[in-house]
């Protein structure tokens, strides 16, 4: 009887250990979501919403199995690789998308930075004097699929 007194005093803290090291796991255990498992995925809502007579586009990041909404805009269509410099995306994006309507267009482009993905949106006007985009970050998750702030 005394040999099995502190085996079960041992055996809860075995038990605990072993608990507390797969909770503490978690972001370091989650799977890698490689680069040619992410990409901009456009999906029209509606070719002429009746109140504003624009047509009404969604924009979402595929990430391996999900799928996360970053923009509404008007219009969308997948932006191919040898079109990025005509839309100021730099070389390295791994995926592009946007499109124009009545003198205005929205653009984003998702690429890795420091370990991240990030999502950049831009806009441009028919009366733009600088031609500029002005890109900025609108998303950035890790490559695990965790929101970064």
């Amino acid at each position: 009887m005394k040999k099995i007194i502190p085996f079960l005093l041992f055996f809860p803290i075995l038990f605990a250990c072993k608990n507390d090291s797969q909770q503490k796991g978690g972001e370091a255990d989650a799977a890698i979501i490689e680069q040619t498992n992410v990409m901009l995925l456009c999906k029209t809502i509606t070719e002429m919403d009746e109140e504003t007579g624009a047509p009404m586009s969604e924009v979402y990041l595929q990430l391996a199995e999900s799928k996360v909404k970053v923009a509404d805009i008007n219009t969308c269509e997948t932006i191919t690789p040898d079109l990025y410099e005509q839309y100021q995306i730099p070389k390295g994006a791994i995926s592009a998308a946007g499109g124009w309507f009545a003198g205005a267009g929205d653009y984003l482009y998702l690429i890795e930075e420091d370990g991240n993905y990030v999502v950049k949106k831009g806009e441009i006007f028919e009366e733009s004097e600088d031609n500029n985009y002005n890109y900025r970050v609108i998303a950035k998750y890790s490559k695990t699929g965790k929101l970064v702030n």
